[in-house]
């Protein structure tokens, strides 16, 4: 039997669909990597296998299985940035199952749909529209049911176990270092320092003359925010030495933390004691 076999309609198809896949990928797996990356990423996919298919005197089950393998490391590697062992293994498997998805929902339409490179490329898109919506939505809904986390806080040589809630509200960024700033009650915290360190905080909350000298390794400074029922509020910021997170079997330390002190209490029956902005987990 003969085919016609066009080189550069192979390539760009496969360029479309890899970074698609390498996109959901990245969805999946939260990664942080840009599309940039993953159009890197799916131009070696598709580039390598357009190479083996024009090479290739002898094509068989075994030869696809294996290059496939290899081209997929390459891509997951490239594309989403992940490198250890545990990550890349997730990242295979995320891969191949983004893939075997986007290509049921193609492979479930009527013979003669796809004919066309822009109806191809239309239904293609609109399958991957399908699947990044519902991943985010089954994120959001998982989101929803478990917010919480345990958290560890670290300062001068003290550590504070703390029940963490994971507030997508929470989009307060520091203006000195622009990370992400995590509230809790100034009391709790202040239960980690020394009595003069203690007064000195307490008088820099009430933004009265601290000297600084007792909390000046903790960069003391404020936070103008809006909230519900305040407008212009000011909220005392502070660095801490390392805070940890454990999210859904992850451990994700932060060192230098920006740490936010409330006056009033977080949660008035103690469900949790600091407001995690989610933000923190791609820092």
């Amino acid at each position: 039997m003969y085919y016609e076999f066009y080189i550069d309609v192979f390539f760009v198809v496969n360029l479309f669909m890899d970074f698609l896949v390498l996109c959901l990928t990245n969805r999946v797996l939260q990664g942080t990597a840009r599309p940039c990356r993953s159009f890197l990423g799916a131009l070696a996919g598709a580039f390598g296998i357009s190479l083996f298919f024009w090479f290739s005197k002898e094509i068989n089950t075994v030869s696809i299985l294996i290059f496939s393998a290899g081209i997929s490391y390459v891509m997951v590697r490239l594309g989403c940035g992940f490198r250890r062992g545990k990550e890349l293994l997730s990242g295979l498997c995320a891969c191949y199952g983004m893939s075997f998805l986007l290509g049921g929902i193609l492979h479930v339409l009527p013979p003669g749909t796809g004919k066309g490179i822009l109806i191809f490329f239309t239904i293609t898109f609109t399958a991957y529209w399908i699947l990044n919506t519902g991943i985010r939505l089954f994120k959001y809904l998982k989101g929803k049911a478990v917010p919480r986390c345990q958290v560890i806080l670290e300062t001068g040589g003290q550590k504070v176990e703390l029940k963490g809630l994971l507030d997508t509200g929470n989009c307060l960024r520091d203006m000195d270092t622009g990370k992400p700033v995590c509230v809790m009650e100034k009391n709790r915290f202040s239960g980690m320092l020394e009595k003069k360190q203690q007064e000195a905080l307490e008088k820099f909350c009430r933004m009265e003359d601290a000297g600084e000298e007792e909390i000046r390794g903790m960069n003391p400074r404020y936070l103008p925010y809006t909230a519900l029922g305040c407008e212009r509020g000011i909220l005392p910021v502070i660095t801490a030495d390392r805070l940890e997170l454990f999210v859904e079997g992850r451990k994700i330390s932060v060192p230098q933390p920006a740490i936010g002190l409330s006056s009033t209490p977080l949660s008035p029956y103690k469900n949790f004691e600091m407001i995690i902005s989610p933000k923190i987990l791609e820092s």
